[in-house]
């Protein structure tokens, strides 16, 4: 379907996407310890859309 250097750049933007979903989860973690509630809840939702976007990227395409 796309080249195979187009491939392999999504393939790596969506590693990177499941990066920061991980670096938002885990800061928003730290966030809620910290009692920041407002900065907690933004970065947990953050790391849930950068979560949600690396899994359709990475989700393999059916059909021709």
């Amino acid at each position: 379907m796309y080249a195979p250097g187009v491939s392999r750049a999504i393939d790596a933007f969506a590693v990177v996407l499941l990066f920061a979903a991980a670096s938002a989860f885990g800061f928003g973690i730290h966030a809620l310890g910290q009692r920041e509630d407002f900065k907690a809840i933004y970065l947990l939702v953050i790391g849930a859309f950068a979560l949600r976007a690396s899994t359709e990227l990475l989700r393999p395409r059916g059909g021709s």
